[in-house]
C-alpha cells in the first residue's frame, strides 16, 4: 500500500517540474506557428505521469488487509 502512496506522489510530482518547466518539450524550438508540437512534445512526459498515478490508485485499491 506504502507503494501506490509513492507512486501517486511521484505522478504529482511529475506533474509539477512539467508545469515549473523542467521538462522542456522538443517542440518548443520551432517558435511560432501551431501549438501542436508543443503538446506533442509533452505527451510522452505527461503520459507517464497519468499512468504512474494510475499504478498507483491500482496498488491501493487491491492491496490486502492483514
Amino acid at each position: 500500500m506504502l507503494t501506490g502512496w509513492a507512486c501517486i506522489a511521484l505522478s504529482f510530482a511529475l506533474v509539477i517540474l512539467i508545469g515549473v518547466g523542467v521538462f522542456d518539450p522538443v517542440g518548443s524550438a520551432g517558435g511560432r506557428g501551431s501549438l501542436t508540437p508543443v503538446l506533442v512534445g509533452l505527451l510522452p512526459s505527461v503520459s507517464f505521469g497519468i499512468a504512474l498515478f494510475a499504478l498507483g490508485v491500482w496498488l491501493i485499491t487491491t492491496a490486502r488487509k492483514p
